[in-house]
């Protein structure tokens, strides 16, 4: 059978969960540039750890990434799509990578932030 081509309709949502995934990026790496500061309150050493600007960039990947996205969705889609999929990331990566606590409460919360993601992609 091989593998579906990815219908055109469907790039857009495909866009969106780029863009989250940067933006999760994004935080996942500037936490990480505080774990390698030491937590130090130099501006300039934060500025300038090589984690921070990785961190950056993906902000800014996701960024553009958002923008293209709303030129074929309403952005009272795209944002609470992303903004859900980058908070599911986000707390499954940082316990993951961390070690951060989940508890039953986030995954509650997870759990009805996709629901909610489903409900809004399916209108």
């Amino acid at each position: 059978m091989g593998l579906k081509m990815l219908h055109f309709s469907q790039l857009p949502w495909l866009i969106v969960t780029m863009s989250a995934f940067c933006n999760c990026l994004g935080n996942i790496l500037i936490k990480q540039s505080r774990l390698a500061s030491n937590n130090s309150t130099s501006f300039i050493v934060t500025i300038t750890s090589p984690w921070f600007i990785a961190g950056l960039i993906a902000y800014c990947i996701g960024l553009l990434l958002f923008a293209k996205a709303l030129d074929k969705l309403p952005i009272s889609i795209v944002v609470p799509t992303s903004q859900g999929i980058g908070f599911i990331l986000v707390n499954f990566i940082s316990y993951w990578l961390f070690k951060e606590s989940l508890t039953f409460n986030q995954i509650i919360a997870v759990s009805l932030i996709f629901a909610g993601i489903v409900v809004i992609a399916y209108q």
